[in-house]
Formats: C-alpha cells, sequence, structure tokens
C-alpha cells in the first residue's frame, strides 16, 4: 500500500517503510529488552481486540486485505490504513494504526498527488512454511513530477491470518519486494 511512500523515501520496490520487520521470520525470533528498561507490557490476547471486518474464509481475508493494501490514493491513504486495521490483528494491525498516524504527517504524499492501483495475482499457502501465505500483486504508482510514468512492477508479500472467533483476519503482513 505505501508504495508511493517507499518511492518518496527513496526505495526502489512497492515495501511499507513503516512496517516492522521481523528478525528472521519464521525461526522463532524473538524481542530483546535494554538492560534496566522495565518489562513490556504482555501483547494482549488476539480476542480482546475487535476485527471490525473479520472474513469468512482465509483466502477472502488475503484477497480483501491486499486488495486495499495496494489501491490508495493520497486522498484515502490514511482512511485506506486504518480500514486495513479494522481487518487485522497483531501485528498487521499495529504496522497500519501506526502507517496511518504517519501518513497523516506526510506532505510529500500530497505534494505528489501520489496514488497506487494493484491487481491482485496469486494467493497461495507456503510450502516451505506451513502457516504463512504468499500474496503476489501486481502494482503502479502514479503522481507528477519523478513519479509519471512509473513502470508497473510485481510484488511479494509473506502473510499470515489466524482465526477470530468463527472468522479470519490478517496476522502478518510482510512486504518482501
Amino acid at each position: 500500500m505505501l508504495c508511493g511512500v517507499a518511492i518518496v523515501l527513496g526505495a526502489g520496490g512497492c515495501s511499507d517503510p513503516y512496517a516492522a520487520k521481523p528478525q528472521g521470520v519464521g525461526m522463532g525470533a524473538s524481542s530483546v529488552q535494554n538492560v534496566g528498561e522495565p518489562p513490556a507490557p504482555a501483547p494482549r490476547q488476539d480476542g480482546a481486540v475487535r476485527v471490525r471486518e473479520p472474513s469468512a474464509t482465509v483466502s477472502l481475508a488475503l484477497q480483501r486485505f491486499a486488495t486495499v493494501y495496494a489501491n490508495w490514493s493520497y486522498l484515502t491513504l490514511a482512511r485506506d490504513q486504518s480500514r486495513l486495521a479494522s481487518m487485522s490483528i497483531g501485528a498487521a494491525r499495529l504496522a497500519e494504526l501506526q502507517a496511518a498516524a504517519s501518513t497523516r504527517a506526510d506532505t510529500t504524499l500530497t505534494r505528489g498527488r501520489l496514488s497506487n492501483r494493484g491487481t491482485l495475482l496469486s494467493v497461495s499457502s507456503d510450502l516451505a512454511r506451513p502457516g504463512w501465505w504468499v500474496v503476489v500483486m501486481r502494482e503502479q504508482t502514479f503522481g507528477g513530477g519523478e513519479y509519471q510514468g512509473l513502470a508497473s512492477e510485481t510484488h511479494v508479500t509473506l502473510a499470515q491470518v489466524v482465526r477470530v472467533g468463527r472468522w479470519w483476519a490478517v496476522s502478518q503482513w510482510l512486504p518482501q519486494s
């Protein structure tokens, strides 16, 4: 979703500069606490946060999230990120809430009149890591000045989805390219 923001910040690909990149995804990585700091509060249980827009199936949860993530304009981006937060839980929710807060203060988006359009190409299970999904999108960022005429690119995202009651919600959304 933040392809334009990533380009504005000098990144070559369409990755979310606000998303936390976990170290060693799928390798049992743990967080490190600085010496002398009090311990962080325990994370809220998945049931403690209400997902306002859950999906009936895993595939639908990923398709809906990907579509909103890839299709935005400078006029709608913060609202779209807030909607993504309402469709997700855990790390994905936190990343989208942080992105929405940052976007509201980003004047580069407005000056460049940036927008992004994406088409979902594929959603499939990750054969190497059970419980993970691979989402492939074709996206193109538009805007004025240096953003005119950018070619469309294919982007891969690793994702996880969790059951919330009888529904499904995205819990990890990790753009790779």
